[in-house]
Protein backbone atom coordinates (compact mmCIF):
# COMPACT_ATOMS: atom_id res chain seq x y z
CA UNK A 1 0.00 0.00 0.00
CA UNK A 2 1.70 3.11 -0.99
CA UNK A 3 -0.40 5.24 1.83
CA UNK A 4 0.98 3.84 5.57
CA UNK A 5 -0.37 5.25 8.97
CA UNK A 6 0.82 4.46 12.17
CA UNK A 7 1.46 6.01 15.40
CA UNK A 8 4.79 6.67 16.46
CA UNK A 9 5.34 9.41 18.77
CA UNK A 10 2.31 11.33 16.95
CA UNK A 11 0.25 10.20 14.03
CA UNK A 12 2.20 9.25 11.42
CA UNK A 13 1.28 9.44 7.56
CA UNK A 14 3.63 7.70 5.19
CA UNK A 15 3.43 7.89 1.54
CA UNK A 16 6.12 4.91 0.61
CA UNK A 17 6.11 5.52 -3.26
CA UNK A 18 8.41 9.04 -2.29
CA UNK A 19 9.08 8.36 1.45
CA UNK A 20 7.10 11.33 2.25
CA UNK A 21 6.49 11.93 5.81
CA UNK A 22 3.59 13.46 7.47
CA UNK A 23 3.03 13.81 11.98
CA UNK A 24 0.27 15.05 13.86
CA UNK A 25 0.55 16.09 17.08
CA UNK A 26 3.59 14.53 18.19
CA UNK A 27 4.12 14.26 21.79
CA UNK A 28 7.60 16.00 22.06
CA UNK A 29 9.44 18.18 19.90
CA UNK A 30 11.92 15.47 19.62
CA UNK A 31 9.76 12.80 17.85
CA UNK A 32 8.91 15.73 15.49
CA UNK A 33 12.12 14.83 13.98
CA UNK A 34 12.69 12.93 10.91
CA UNK A 35 9.33 14.26 9.17
CA UNK A 36 8.78 16.42 6.85
CA UNK A 37 6.09 18.77 8.05
CA UNK A 38 4.18 18.25 11.21
CA UNK A 39 0.71 19.59 11.90
CA UNK A 40 -0.44 20.51 15.51
CA UNK A 41 -4.44 19.84 16.08
CA UNK A 42 -4.93 22.62 18.90
CA UNK A 43 -2.96 23.99 21.64
CA UNK A 44 -3.50 21.70 24.58
CA UNK A 45 -0.05 20.33 25.42
CA UNK A 46 -0.39 17.04 24.92
CA UNK A 47 -0.81 17.89 20.72
CA UNK A 48 1.24 20.63 20.84
CA UNK A 49 4.80 19.64 22.03
CA UNK A 50 6.51 20.19 18.88
CA UNK A 51 5.94 23.97 18.58
CA UNK A 52 9.55 25.25 20.04
CA UNK A 53 10.90 22.39 17.69
CA UNK A 54 13.00 24.53 14.67
CA UNK A 55 14.24 21.87 12.58
CA UNK A 56 10.85 20.50 10.91
CA UNK A 57 8.29 22.99 9.07
CA UNK A 58 5.40 22.97 11.64
CA UNK A 59 1.49 23.61 10.16
CA UNK A 60 -1.28 24.90 12.67
CA UNK A 61 -3.94 27.87 12.86
CA UNK A 62 -2.85 30.94 14.41
CA UNK A 63 -5.24 30.51 17.26
CA UNK A 64 -3.53 27.39 18.10
CA UNK A 65 -0.69 29.14 17.80
CA UNK A 66 -1.46 32.10 20.17
CA UNK A 67 -2.91 29.92 22.92
CA UNK A 68 -0.13 27.93 22.50
CA UNK A 69 2.28 31.21 23.84
CA UNK A 70 -0.45 31.83 26.05
CA UNK A 71 -0.28 28.25 28.29
CA UNK A 72 2.95 28.00 28.01
CA UNK A 73 4.76 31.51 27.79
CA UNK A 74 7.20 29.43 25.07
CA UNK A 75 7.86 31.09 21.01
CA UNK A 76 7.32 28.72 18.79
CA UNK A 77 9.82 28.17 15.69
CA UNK A 78 9.42 27.75 11.84
CA UNK A 79 5.73 27.57 11.80
CA UNK A 80 2.91 28.69 9.37
CA UNK A 81 -0.43 29.45 9.57
CA UNK A 82 -3.12 27.43 7.54
CA UNK A 83 -6.35 29.05 7.26
CA UNK A 84 -9.18 27.30 8.70
CA UNK A 85 -11.53 25.92 5.73
CA UNK A 86 -8.76 27.07 2.96
CA UNK A 87 -7.13 24.33 1.56
CA UNK A 88 -3.66 24.69 0.53
CA UNK A 89 -0.89 22.39 -1.36
CA UNK A 90 1.87 21.06 1.07
CA UNK A 91 4.16 18.94 -0.62
CA UNK A 92 2.10 17.91 -3.43
CA UNK A 93 -0.86 16.89 -0.81
CA UNK A 94 -3.85 19.00 -0.39
CA UNK A 95 -4.66 20.18 3.13
CA UNK A 96 -7.59 21.60 4.67
CA UNK A 97 -8.01 22.55 8.65
CA UNK A 98 -11.98 22.02 9.43
CA UNK A 99 -13.12 23.13 13.00
CA UNK A 100 -13.03 20.55 15.64
CA UNK A 101 -15.19 22.17 18.82
CA UNK A 102 -13.02 21.63 21.65
CA UNK A 103 -10.93 24.80 22.30
CA UNK A 104 -10.72 27.60 20.08
CA UNK A 105 -8.68 26.91 16.87
CA UNK A 106 -8.67 23.39 17.70
CA UNK A 107 -8.69 21.96 13.56
CA UNK A 108 -9.26 18.45 11.94
CA UNK A 109 -6.84 18.02 9.35
CA UNK A 110 -8.38 16.57 5.91
CA UNK A 111 -5.08 15.07 3.53
CA UNK A 112 -5.85 15.23 0.16
CA UNK A 113 -3.41 12.51 -1.67
CA UNK A 114 -4.06 11.34 -5.03
CA UNK A 115 -4.20 7.87 -3.79
CA UNK A 116 -6.88 8.61 -0.75
CA UNK A 117 -8.34 11.43 1.66
CA UNK A 118 -7.86 11.27 5.22
CA UNK A 119 -9.08 13.03 7.80
CA UNK A 120 -7.40 12.94 11.21
CA UNK A 121 -10.06 14.45 13.81
CA UNK A 122 -7.63 15.30 16.54
CA UNK A 123 -9.74 15.98 19.87
CA UNK A 124 -13.09 17.15 19.02
CA UNK A 125 -16.89 18.27 19.76
CA UNK A 126 -19.30 17.90 18.10
CA UNK A 127 -22.04 19.58 20.32
CA UNK A 128 -23.02 22.81 20.00
CA UNK A 129 -20.83 25.59 22.54
CA UNK A 130 -21.10 29.06 23.77
CA UNK A 131 -17.55 29.46 23.04
CA UNK A 132 -16.37 27.46 19.89
CA UNK A 133 -18.01 26.53 17.04
CA UNK A 134 -18.95 22.86 16.27
CA UNK A 135 -17.15 20.14 14.83
CA UNK A 136 -17.36 20.24 11.11
CA UNK A 137 -18.24 17.08 8.85
CA UNK A 138 -16.81 17.28 5.79
CA UNK A 139 -17.92 17.25 2.44
CA UNK A 140 -17.11 14.67 0.00
CA UNK A 141 -15.77 10.93 0.65
CA UNK A 142 -13.91 10.38 3.17
CA UNK A 143 -11.87 7.09 2.75
CA UNK A 144 -9.73 6.63 6.00
CA UNK A 145 -11.58 8.33 9.51
CA UNK A 146 -8.29 8.87 12.11
CA UNK A 147 -10.90 10.08 15.34
CA UNK A 148 -10.00 10.42 18.87
CA UNK A 149 -11.39 8.14 21.14
CA UNK A 150 -10.71 9.54 24.57
CA UNK A 151 -14.27 8.79 25.77
CA UNK A 152 -14.92 6.03 22.80
CA UNK A 153 -16.75 3.23 25.73
CA UNK A 154 -20.39 3.28 26.61
CA UNK A 155 -19.25 1.96 30.25
CA UNK A 156 -18.73 6.02 30.56
CA UNK A 157 -21.77 8.10 30.72
CA UNK A 158 -22.47 11.77 30.66
CA UNK A 159 -25.66 14.03 30.76
CA UNK A 160 -26.19 16.55 28.14
CA UNK A 161 -23.82 19.25 28.50
CA UNK A 162 -26.49 21.78 29.52
CA UNK A 163 -28.08 19.74 32.29
CA UNK A 164 -24.29 19.89 33.78
CA UNK A 165 -24.32 23.55 33.35
CA UNK A 166 -27.59 24.24 34.91
CA UNK A 167 -26.24 21.45 37.69
CA UNK A 168 -23.16 23.32 38.52
CA UNK A 169 -25.25 26.72 38.47
CA UNK A 170 -27.27 25.57 41.19
CA UNK A 171 -24.60 24.75 43.03
CA UNK A 172 -23.08 27.56 42.79
CA UNK A 173 -25.99 29.75 43.91
CA UNK A 174 -26.87 27.67 46.65
CA UNK A 175 -23.83 28.63 48.00
CA UNK A 176 -23.47 32.11 47.62
CA UNK A 177 -26.81 32.45 49.47
CA UNK A 178 -24.96 30.37 52.60
CA UNK A 179 -22.26 32.99 52.27
CA UNK A 180 -19.56 30.63 50.98
CA UNK A 181 -17.32 31.18 48.05
CA UNK A 182 -17.84 28.39 45.55
CA UNK A 183 -14.03 27.45 44.21
CA UNK A 184 -13.77 25.72 40.84
CA UNK A 185 -11.12 23.57 39.77
CA UNK A 186 -11.11 23.33 36.17
CA UNK A 187 -8.94 23.36 33.11
CA UNK A 188 -7.13 26.20 31.90
CA UNK A 189 -7.94 26.22 27.99
CA UNK A 190 -11.75 25.21 26.42
CA UNK A 191 -13.38 23.79 29.62
CA UNK A 192 -12.72 27.72 31.93
CA UNK A 193 -13.79 29.93 28.96
CA UNK A 194 -17.05 27.82 28.42
CA UNK A 195 -17.98 27.71 32.19
CA UNK A 196 -17.11 31.85 32.41
CA UNK A 197 -19.25 32.78 29.54
CA UNK A 198 -21.86 30.45 30.78
CA UNK A 199 -21.74 32.14 34.13
CA UNK A 200 -21.45 34.96 32.88
CA UNK A 201 -24.99 34.63 31.07
CA UNK A 202 -26.82 33.75 34.22
CA UNK A 203 -25.47 35.35 37.11
CA UNK A 204 -24.04 39.01 37.55
CA UNK A 205 -21.17 37.58 40.19
CA UNK A 206 -17.55 38.49 40.02
CA UNK A 207 -15.50 35.72 38.25
CA UNK A 208 -11.63 35.51 39.54
CA UNK A 209 -8.99 33.17 37.58
CA UNK A 210 -5.38 33.48 37.35
CA UNK A 211 -3.17 34.95 35.19
CA UNK A 212 -3.04 31.83 33.18
CA UNK A 213 -6.53 31.85 32.60
CA UNK A 214 -6.86 35.18 31.96
CA UNK A 215 -4.28 34.73 29.42
CA UNK A 216 -6.68 32.83 27.30
CA UNK A 217 -9.40 34.68 28.20
CA UNK A 218 -8.03 37.47 26.42
CA UNK A 219 -7.69 35.89 23.21
CA UNK A 220 -11.35 34.29 23.35
CA UNK A 221 -12.34 38.08 23.75
CA UNK A 222 -10.36 39.61 21.62
CA UNK A 223 -12.05 36.88 18.97
CA UNK A 224 -15.32 37.96 19.80
CA UNK A 225 -16.18 35.69 22.74
CA UNK A 226 -18.60 37.42 25.20
CA UNK A 227 -16.59 36.46 28.64
CA UNK A 228 -15.77 38.82 31.47
CA UNK A 229 -13.58 37.86 34.07
CA UNK A 230 -11.15 39.15 37.17
CA UNK A 231 -7.28 38.29 37.26
CA UNK A 232 -6.93 37.04 41.48
CA UNK A 233 -3.24 37.69 40.60
CA UNK A 234 -4.09 41.44 40.54
CA UNK A 235 -6.13 42.10 43.15
CA UNK A 236 -5.55 45.54 43.86
CA UNK A 237 -7.36 48.03 45.69
CA UNK A 238 -10.62 46.86 44.32
CA UNK A 239 -12.39 45.06 47.64
CA UNK A 240 -13.07 41.42 47.28
CA UNK A 241 -16.90 40.80 47.58
CA UNK A 242 -17.00 37.03 48.79
CA UNK A 243 -20.78 37.30 48.95
CA UNK A 244 -20.77 37.88 45.14
CA UNK A 245 -17.51 36.13 43.89
CA UNK A 246 -17.00 32.71 42.01
CA UNK A 247 -13.31 31.85 42.06
CA UNK A 248 -11.92 29.09 39.48
CA UNK A 249 -8.63 27.28 39.92
CA UNK A 250 -6.65 25.13 37.81
CA UNK A 251 -7.49 21.77 37.85
CA UNK A 252 -4.60 20.26 39.62
CA UNK A 253 -4.61 23.16 42.31
CA UNK A 254 -4.86 21.30 45.70
CA UNK A 255 -4.38 24.80 47.78
CA UNK A 256 -7.01 27.91 47.38
CA UNK A 257 -5.17 30.97 46.94
CA UNK A 258 -3.88 33.09 50.18
CA UNK A 259 -7.07 35.87 49.79
CA UNK A 260 -9.68 33.01 50.45
CA UNK A 261 -8.03 32.15 53.82
CA UNK A 262 -10.48 34.75 55.89
CA UNK A 263 -13.87 34.00 53.51
CA UNK A 264 -15.69 30.53 53.85
CA UNK A 265 -15.83 28.44 50.34
CA UNK A 266 -17.27 25.61 48.62
CA UNK A 267 -14.90 23.16 46.61
CA UNK A 268 -15.84 21.43 43.48
CA UNK A 269 -14.34 19.99 40.32
CA UNK A 270 -15.26 20.09 36.97
CA UNK A 271 -13.80 17.74 34.45
CA UNK A 272 -14.80 15.06 32.49
CA UNK A 273 -12.98 12.12 34.87
CA UNK A 274 -15.39 13.01 37.29
CA UNK A 275 -17.54 10.65 35.12
CA UNK A 276 -15.22 8.15 36.17
CA UNK A 277 -13.66 8.55 39.61
CA UNK A 278 -14.51 10.00 42.52
CA UNK A 279 -13.16 13.37 43.63
CA UNK A 280 -13.60 12.75 47.70
CA UNK A 281 -11.39 16.20 48.33
CA UNK A 282 -14.31 18.21 46.71
CA UNK A 283 -17.52 18.51 47.92
CA UNK A 284 -18.75 18.59 44.92
CA UNK A 285 -17.82 16.96 40.73
CA UNK A 286 -19.35 18.07 37.61
CA UNK A 287 -18.55 15.80 34.83
CA UNK A 288 -18.13 18.20 32.22
CA UNK A 289 -15.98 17.47 28.79
CA UNK A 290 -15.05 19.27 25.76
CA UNK A 291 -14.35 16.07 24.66
CA UNK A 292 -17.16 14.35 22.64
CA UNK A 293 -18.37 11.33 24.30
CA UNK A 294 -18.93 8.17 23.09
CA UNK A 295 -22.53 7.99 21.35
CA UNK A 296 -21.21 12.11 19.86
CA UNK A 297 -18.21 9.98 18.33
CA UNK A 298 -20.38 7.33 17.13
CA UNK A 299 -22.29 9.91 15.39
CA UNK A 300 -19.63 11.36 14.01
CA UNK A 301 -18.46 8.29 12.15
CA UNK A 302 -21.92 7.53 10.96
CA UNK A 303 -22.40 10.59 9.44
CA UNK A 304 -18.51 11.02 8.01
CA UNK A 305 -19.02 7.03 6.45
CA UNK A 306 -15.53 6.64 5.88
CA UNK A 307 -14.24 3.40 4.10
CA UNK A 308 -11.99 2.37 7.05
CA UNK A 309 -11.23 4.03 10.79
CA UNK A 310 -8.59 3.76 12.58
CA UNK A 311 -9.00 5.05 16.91
CA UNK A 312 -6.57 6.87 18.64
CA UNK A 313 -6.02 7.82 22.21
CA UNK A 314 -8.35 6.34 25.26
CA UNK A 315 -11.09 3.71 24.40
CA UNK A 316 -9.49 2.89 21.30
CA UNK A 317 -10.20 -1.04 21.46
CA UNK A 318 -13.47 -0.69 22.58
CA UNK A 319 -14.56 2.11 20.48
CA UNK A 320 -13.25 0.11 17.25
CA UNK A 321 -15.26 -2.98 18.12
CA UNK A 322 -18.51 -0.86 18.32
CA UNK A 323 -18.09 0.87 14.76
CA UNK A 324 -17.04 -2.61 13.18
CA UNK A 325 -20.28 -4.70 14.75
CA UNK A 326 -22.40 -1.48 14.70
CA UNK A 327 -21.57 0.11 11.73
CA UNK A 328 -20.11 -2.25 9.99
CA UNK A 329 -17.07 -0.10 8.76
CA UNK A 330 -13.90 -2.11 9.09
CA UNK A 331 -12.12 -0.24 12.10
CA UNK A 332 -9.37 -0.95 14.36
CA UNK A 333 -7.48 1.42 17.74
CA UNK A 334 -4.43 2.95 15.53
CA UNK A 335 -1.83 1.81 18.11
CA UNK A 336 -2.29 -2.22 17.41
CA UNK A 337 1.16 -3.21 18.21
CA UNK A 338 3.10 -4.66 14.67
CA UNK A 339 0.13 -3.94 12.45
CA UNK A 340 -0.03 -1.17 9.86
CA UNK A 341 -2.98 -1.47 7.76
CA UNK A 342 -6.37 -3.27 8.19
CA UNK A 343 -6.03 -6.58 6.39
CA UNK A 344 -2.77 -7.35 8.59
CA UNK A 345 -4.82 -6.52 11.80
CA UNK A 346 -7.63 -8.63 10.86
Amino acid sequence: MPILVEYKRGLKICRTTDNLIFLADPISAKGARGSQSVFITHAHTDHSMAFPNSGTKIYSSKLTNDIYHALTGKISKNVQFLDINKTEKIKGVGVQLLPAGHLLGASQTLFYFDEKTILYTGDISTDKMITVPQATVPEGDIDTLIIESTYGTPNIFFEPRSTIKFSLLKWVMDNLQKKRVPVINIGYSGPAQEIIAFLNEMLSVDIYCNARVSKVNEIYKREGVSINWYDYDQLGEEPFRPENSIVLLPRSAKKPPSFLEEHRIARGILTGQAARFAYSNFQQSFPFSMHANFRELLELVEKVNPKTVYTIYGYDSELAAVIRNKLKIPSRPLKAIGKTTLEEFF
